[in-house]
């Protein structure tokens, strides 16, 4: 009977030792292979669902934002009408008769609320009509027609802006003040969330904003309006209190009580937009229209030389914000 063992140090005995290392360096080449796959394909998916988690807080955010300036669409959609009296006052500097007194605050603050009745801003047929139109959001690619078609009229607005970047923002703005119109201020970032968090949030964004405006333009910019406006229902801060800070800024804050409707979810055309103004400037001395300066506002830029038209026919006097100019506010109670 033959032994079937193969004795160390022979041939065949090295080589079934080779084949046995063969082996085990297959198995640990195997194995460490595993572990750099296993290993990349868990780091892979990590970076997928840091990913997805980054991508949903985003979304998120950006939800929040539309539902917050989905607020803002029904507060300018829903602009006061005579029909609606207290939903909006007027502060003339020369007619302070029935002028609300300030809150407590700052003696810097007295001003900020001074208001007329609404019925004292009421038309009747005959009067005249003074109209200023004011553009919010901009500057925007739109801004150089905009800017073309008012200089066309020999008619000079109020652009409440936001902060932007670049060079070409800045030749917007440039030539914004040049043409003679009134650089106002709408917050620098335009987020709700952000700006009326609280007053110091607020008063963060407006010190960018008017830093970045004077060092653009030379402007120290005098008007602001808030996003939303004053009776805002975004603000979780009383907005009193950005009142206040406003007016110990010496700033004059500005509502509208005319809205031509391109901030609304509806989309209006051309002659609706033109309509919609048209139907409520003729129920005021005083009318302060909202409009839209935005890339995405082109309705808006068609229907102003409509506008124009139409009021210039009606002898209506188009002008802008100033310090002579009565002032529109909401009403916040």
């Amino acid at each position: 009977m033959s032994n079937t063992n193969t004795k160390p140090g022979t041939p065949q005995g090295l080589k079934e030792q080779r084949a046995r290392r063969q082996r085990i360096n297959r198995i640990k080449t195997g194995i460490i292979l595993f572990i750099v796959i296993w290993m990349t394909v868990c780091m892979g998916l990590n970076i997928f669902l840091l990913i997805r988690v980054s991508s949903l807080q985003n979304q998120i955010g950006i939800l929040a934002e539309k539902m917050l300036e989905s607020t803002q669409v029904r507060t300018e959609a829903n602009a006061p009408s005579p029909e609606t009296d207290g939903d909006y006052m007027t502060y003339d500097p020369e007619n302070t008769d029935g002028e609300t007194p300030a809150e407590d605050g700052p003696e810097t603050n007295e001003k900020v609320r001074d208001c007329i009745a609404l019925e004292d801003n009421l038309r009747k047929d005959g009067e005249p009509m003074t109209v200023y139109l004011t553009f919010d959001d901009g500057p925007s690619e739109n801004t150089p027609e905009i800017l073309d078609i008012l200089k066309k009229h020999g008619v000079k607005a109020t652009f409440f802006v936001t902060g932007k970047e670049g060079d070409e923002a800045k030749q917007w703005y440039e030539q914004i003040v040049a043409d003679g119109h009134t650089l106002g201020m709408h917050s620098y970032s335009h987020k709700y969330s952000t700006i009326y968090e609280s007053v110091d949030t607020f008063s963060a964004d407006f010190t960018k904003l008017h830093d970045f405006l004077e060092d653009t333009t030379g402007v120290k910019c005098q008007f602001y309006r808030f996003p939303g406006g004053s009776s805002n229902q975004v603000s979780n801060t009383d907005m009193n209190e950005f009142i206040d800070y406003l007016g110990e800024q010496g700033m004059t804050y500005y509502d509208w009580n005319v809205v031509c409707g391109d901030a609304t979810s509806q989309i209006y055309t051309a002659d609706e937009l033109v309509q919609n103004v048209m139907t409520d400037v003729v129920k005021y001395k005083y009318s302060v229209v909202l409009m839209h300066d935005a890339a995405e506002k082109d309705s808006t830029v068609e229907a102003l030389e409509k506008i124009l038209q139409k009021l210039e026919e009606m002898d209506a006097e188009i002008l802008p914000i100033t310090e002579d100019a009565p002032v529109i506010h909401h009403n916040l109670s």
